[in-house]
């Protein structure tokens, strides 16, 4: 020990090998030495085991956690890493991440990827294990036919403005579509981006509110109650006639009057229920391929599968008029149901699918004068605008309609009393046939 600067005094640590090799240090503070010295005879032990990963702040503030996993398939090493506003969500989301590796062994992306990458990963990984089977062929086209055709080459960390602006110009100007369209493009990237960010691929999603597009809104054409009657009347097929009633009195959606069945018809008394249960969807073979465990979706024919309804709300009971369920029995008697309890089907027994209902309904319009600008799809609104203006309890009207929400059809969807609910079907009925 000697007396160093400042009169302190200064250590020195001598380790001679074998060889006659010395190692010397020296300081004014023995544990400090002890620990350089350490890290000179051993200095792995100072690093973390290979792979345990760790957990880093970054400059915004945020929390990174990482771990660096093996690509079973190349043996190449890459870093799976997940970014969160703190640490405990950061190392929570890198579980996840890291059980999803170890079922798919797939790994992360080593740099941000292309639109076309994610959107690729994000439809096969994300969103098929947990949408309804249409909602995730929507998001499937929407993606292959406006967004990767635009912008899918650019990386998800470069996005701009300018490239949601090149989105929308490509889609209105260039596929000549509609305002709409562009801006339901633009929602679905948006989410695909919102969960790239919570899978910690990117920072931030750049597809903010002020990228968003202009749509224009387009007032839906609404048939009046008279309309309504006008064509139900004009009608000359007893089965479609049956179609235009279910319709316009019960608000019944496309795919929950092609998929009715027999067991879906309850009494309540003297009056007829439909508890609606299921709907028929004419669905691709992509859209049914690989369906998560617990999706309930059976084949019918014609390309058409049960699914249950959009919505939980949509699973609801609508008691129907009189006179409309008479011509129900009627035509279940005269015509029967078919092998999968179906109360429409064609000749062969086979569901009836949405463009043979289009075609139906498109003549039914001829018949009466007006132009097809009115779809289907359309009755739902009349119905709407009936039940409005019966001055029906905002309840009451979401329970018919079967929303998840009053503020589509204005408060959450409680117990309706069935003499309410037959007080506005029966109005409806009122208000078409006079």
């Amino acid at each position: 020990m000697n007396a160093g600067k400042n009169g302190m005094s200064d250590y020195t640590l001598v380790l001679t090998g074998t060889d006659g090799t010395n190692v010397v240090l020296t300081g004014t503070n023995p544990k400090r030495l002890v620990d350089r010295l350490r890290a000179k005879i051993a200095p792995a032990d100072r690093r973390r085991t290979k792979g345990a990963g760790g957990i880093r702040r970054l400059p915004n503030g945020r929390v990174k956690a990482y771990r660096t996993v093996v690509d079973p398939n190349t043996g190449e090493e890459h870093r799976v890493s997940r970014t969160a506003d703190t640490q405990a969500v950061a190392e929570s989301r890198l579980r996840e991440a890291l059980s999803e590796f170890d079922r798919t062994h797939r790994v992360g992306y080593v740099r941000p990827p292309t639109v076309a990458e994610w959107v690729d990963h994000w439809l096969t990984d994300v969103c098929k294990p947990r949408l309804k089977p249409r909602t995730w062929g929507t998001y499937a086209s929407v993606g292959a036919n406006n967004i990767v055709p635009a912008i899918g080459k650019v990386r998800l960390d470069e996005l701009k403005p300018a490239h949601f602006r090149r989105m929308e110009r490509y889609i209105t100007v260039e596929q000549g579509r509609s305002s709409g369209t562009a801006g339901s493009a633009w929602r679905t990237l948006h989410k695909a981006l919102e969960d790239a960010v919570l899978e910690g691929v990117i920072e931030r999603n750049p597809a903010v509110k002020g990228t968003a597009p202009r749509v224009a809104l387009k007032e839906r054409a609404v048939l009046t109650p008279e309309q309504a009657a006008d064509l139900i009347a004009a009608e000359t097929d007893d089965t479609w006639r049956l179609m235009w009633m279910l319709a316009f009195m019960t608000g019944m959606r496309q795919g929950e009057r092609l998929g009715l069945t027999r067991d879906e018809l309850r009494r309540d008394g003297d009056r007829l229920v439909v508890l609606v249960e299921w709907q028929a969807q004419h669905l691709t073979k992509r859209e049914v391929e690989d369906l998560p465990k617990g999706v309930e979706c059976t084949p019918l024919g014609n390309g058409m599968y049960r699914t249950r309804p959009k919505t939980e709300k949509g699973r609801r009971a609508i008691p129907l008029p009189d006179a409309l369920a008479r011509v129900l029995l009627a035509h279940i008697e005269r015509h029967g149901v078919n092998g999968d309890g179906l109360v429409f089907h064609d000749e062969k027994g086979l569901p009836l699918t949405g463009n043979v209902e289009r075609r139906r309904w498109y003549r039914a319009l001829d018949r009466i004068g007006l132009d097809h600008d009115y779809v289907p799809h359309s009755a739902r609104h009349t119905t709407a605008t009936i039940l409005n203006r019966l001055g029906l309890d905002d309840v009451t009207r979401t329970a018919i309609m079967g929303h998840s929400r009053v503020s589509t059809t204005n408060e959450i969807y409680t117990h309706v009393e069935l003499d309410r609910l037959v007080a506005a079907t029966d109005g409806v009925e009122r208000a078409i046939e006079g």
